[in-house]
């Protein structure tokens, strides 16, 4: 019997998540939401807007930069499902 794996098969699923969480986290800081958030979730968002930043806007797209922003990115999208 086939299972389905739990990881992001294709890049373009990783990069739709990523800016699936960037628009959560617009949300949340738009409504003010923030403060009901613990602590992991929030410096998960500082991670997640730092690494976010180098590699969109600074263009260093590193395979580093890249791997840890979609790990973080899957991280708390699991951590906002889990506060929301």
């Amino acid at each position: 019997m086939l299972t389905q794996q739990d990881y992001i098969l294709n890049t373009e699923e990783e990069y739709k998540q990523i800016e699936s969480v960037k628009e959560w986290i617009q949300n949340i800081h738009e409504s003010g939401t923030f403060f009901n958030l613990s602590l992991k979730t929030l410096e998960l968002i500082r991670r997640f807007n730092n690494l976010h930043i180098q590699v969109f806007e600074e263009n260093n797209t590193t395979p580093s930069n890249l791997n840890q922003l979609v790990i973080t990115s899957k991280g708390l999208e699991t951590q906002l499902i889990r506060e929301n």
